[in-house]
């Protein structure tokens, strides 16, 4: 066992993990006793070392620092799994501070948290939480958009803040859409329960499917029955839109693509569209399913984007 997870964990530090080695690292850290030195000291590896989902440029000083990580994780998983007598790692005490994950634009950062839970946080976003995250209770702040599947717990709900939405859950899967700016507020459930309020006052309680929209300046509440295949998110690979402005969707595309992009006709930017693309089709065929929506057309001049 502890040669298998030395394996994934060197996938996990090059960045070259699968979906299934990612499932199969994390499947063996769950098997770990919750105490143990090695399951602590792994979480805090890869908690300090998320992965950047993002294709980029790895940089020769970073292969160094990788090696000392692994090196380090191989001689705590040795000490694990020897059965020779073991002397206790000391801990040393530290004020709780906070803690900060972004992405930039056009990234994408897999992350898992003190209690396991684990985040995919989306383009242009942030995820705070204190230090002493899951000691006593577990709360994270968010900026823009993430998918969480949230470790159970039942003493201890885990909360959401995006700016006056907050989302309590006790153990489930869902996505959250609160970029600063854009004209609603989304909680889409996949699997489990969560509750959901606006500035204090409970708006809806989500089940497996189902979705609620807030109106940022209005405060209206849209909640909706999805199919199996509308649950379908970013973190799926799917860019879903439902009733949005124009001028939201086409922010995404720049979050997204890290591109620019202008539009002449400044009466369509309030213009509503529903649609769907998937991301690694590109944003030029993301635009080409909007000027039809729209009616309108695209040109690439001096690296910008312009509808017209």
């Amino acid at each position: 066992m502890e040669e298998r997870i030395q394996y994934l964990l060197r996938k996990y530090l090059d960045n070259t993990c699968t979906k299934q080695e990612f499932d199969e690292l994390f499947a063996c850290l769950e098997n770990l006793e919750d105490n143990s030195p090695l399951k602590e000291s792994l979480q805090q590896v890869i908690m300090e070392h998320p992965i950047r989902l993002a294709a980029k440029k790895r940089k020769p000083w970073l292969i160094p620092v990788a090696a000392s990580i692994l090196i380090m994780a191989t001689a705590l998983t040795w000490f694990y799994f020897s059965p020779e007598e073991k002397t206790p790692i000391p801990t040393i005490a530290a004020k709780p501070t906070l803690v900060k994950k972004s992405t930039e634009r056009s990234e994408f950062k897999y992350l898992l948290l003190p209690d396991s839970t684990q985040v995919w946080l989306n383009v242009a976003s942030t995820l705070e939480y204190s230090e002493n995250f899951n000691e006593h209770k577990r709360e994270v702040i968010l900026k823009g958009e993430a998918y969480f599947d949230v470790k159970q717990a039942s003493k201890k709900p885990f909360i959401i803040y995006s700016g006056k939405v907050s989302t309590v859950v006790l153990g489930t899967a869902f996505n959250i859409k609160a970029y600063p700016g854009f004209e609603k507020i989304t909680v889409m459930v996949k699997k489990g329960k969560v509750k959901v309020s606006y500035d204090n006052r409970e708006v809806a309680l989500l089940t497996k499917g189902q979705q609620v929209s807030i109106s940022s300046s209005n405060s209206k509440v849209n909640e909706k029955q999805l199919k199996d295949e509308e649950t379908n998110t970013w973190h799926d690979g799917i860019l879903s839109y439902d009733d949005y402005p124009l001028k939201d969707i086409l922010a995404d595309l720049e979050r997204i693509y890290n591109v620019t992009i202008k539009m002449e006709a400044t009466n369509l930017q309030r213009f509503r569209v529903s649609t769907a693309f998937k991301r690694e089709q590109g944003v030029e065929t993301a635009l080409e399913i909007i000027c039809k929506l729209t009616d309108t057309k695209f040109k690439l001049i001096n690296g910008i984007y312009t509808i017209q």
